[in-house]
């Protein structure tokens, strides 16, 4: 109540894309494990994938890469142009020793990724968990069914969505409580 009533405190852009980043790491990377078991004794698979906790590197780029993507939903275009170039720098820096150029193919290859998987009804935790799917090629451990359909079964990305949607950043919060300024 009090910061609608004497105004939105302001926080520097370059600020919340630092925090940003450094929360989306280590939410991903502390997080991995924990997802990598459940998917690991998935029920609806016929055969465990045996994913490894160290197998985190395509999730922290498919949770980045969402994220980043669903920036539009919360910026006008001037700032969101600002935003995603400080947070794309900042993302690019905490990954200490991974050659930039890389780095940023890495992150463009994985936005266009998220794109080709996000339908007008999909919410990010259901896109999340479908990228999950396909670049942890669990479909060779579905049943029969659903392996020869090359599609998730639907149960499948109901389970993990409820657990991927741990891994969207909350805008809706920041900008309710911060005025973002450049």
């Amino acid at each position: 109540m009090f910061s609608t009533l004497f105004g939105k405190k302001k926080l520097k852009e370059e600020k919340i894309a630092q925090v940003f980043v450094d929360t989306i790491n280590s939410t991903a990377i502390d997080g991995f494990p924990t997802l990598a078991d459940y998917i690991n004794h998935e029920t609806e698979f016929k055969n465990r994938p045996n994913i490894s906790p160290q197998q985190v590197e395509w999730f922290l780029y498919i949770v980045f890469a969402a994220n980043l993507y669903n920036l539009k939903r919360f910026f006008p275009s001037e700032q969101l142009n600002r935003m995603r170039l400080l947070i794309i720098d900042a993302f690019i820096v905490s990954l200490e020793g991974r050659h930039e150029d890389e780095t940023l193919e890495n992150i463009n290859n994985y936005e266009a990724f998220i794109c080709q998987l996000k339908s007008p009804t999909d919410e990010m935790e259901k896109v999340i968990s479908k990228a999950v799917f396909y670049k942890y090629g669990l479909n060779e451990f579905q049943i029969d069914h659903f392996q020869k359909l090359n599609a998730p079964n639907p149960l499948v990305v109901k389970s993990l969505s409820e657990i991927t949607g741990n891994f969207i950043w909350n805008w809706e919060d920041v900008l309710q409580k911060y005025k973002l300024v450049a």
